[in-house]
């Protein structure tokens, strides 16, 4: 690509991960750098309408030269560990407004967007966001999870109660495809003060942490020995 700007990014970018490891506190770049890389979105769209309409496509047009989806993620994750709210809710509407997120693609910076609007304490304009998402995602758990975390926020409870029942049938069994929506349910008994029901599902929650460790452990055991296998050994 043309642009001139790209090399202006690619350098604000690197002082980014300067800033991370402390060699720069004030934490500026990622905004300026954020806001440069929109602007080069828009000056593009103007010499063409219909490109980049989602955000890898940044990263096929630049031949990965800018790994610009991981770095976004980075600058979404600093905005959010600096409590940079107002900043972080911005770059959420400005993603989620300038691309296409088809197929749950925008789910996760949905869910961040939810969790921004709480820890603004604009937690109605939380549970109508949600209320909208989770109306043209009826399937998607994140969508209902963050539904469920703005309606606790909002005080909703018997709402949020229904819409946890709705997604964990068997509270004895936690998987993969639940475990978000098991954390919102503990969250929720924790604050009506169900401490049974809370100690319930913390347990299930601990129980599948344990079984995921094990899981990673023997993948990494049999990745070693899979690759001792594969050596040729010295008196072979």
């Amino acid at each position: 690509m043309k642009n001139k700007k790209w090399k202006q990014f690619e350098k604000l970018t690197d002082q980014c991960y300067m800033d991370m490891i402390g060699s720069d506190k004030d934490g500026i770049c990622w905004e300026k750098a954020f806001e440069l890389l929109m602007e080069i979105v828009r000056e593009e769209r103007q010499k063409e309408p219909n490109c980049f309409q989602e955000v890898y496509m940044l990263d096929e047009a630049t031949d990965y030269q800018y790994d610009i989806s991981e770095w976004i993620e980075d600058c979404l994750d600093e905005i959010d560990m600096r409590e940079q709210y107002d900043v972080l809710l911005m770059m959420c509407d400005t993603l989620l407004s300038l691309f296409s997120w088809p197929d749950y693609t925008g789910s996760d910076l949905k869910f961040r967007k939810s969790s921004v609007l709480e820890a603004l304490g604009r937690n109605k304009e939380a549970v109508s966001f949600c209320c909208k998402w989770f109306e043209k995602e009826l399937e998607n758990i994140m969508a209902a999870t963050a539904y469920v975390y703005a309606l606790i926020g909002a005080k909703e409870y018997e709402a949020a109660e229904k819409l946890i029942h709705q997604f964990i049938i068997d509270e004895s069994e936690c998987l993969e495809e639940n475990e978000i929506m098991f954390r919102a349910a503990s969250k929720y008994y924790g604050t009506i003060g169900d401490k049974t029901k809370k100690k319930q599902l913390d347990k299930v929650l601990k129980e599948y942490e344990v079984y995921v460790d094990r899981m990673i452990e023997e993948e990494w055991l049999g990745s070693d020995e899979d690759d001792w296998e594969d050596e040729e050994l010295p008196f072979d």
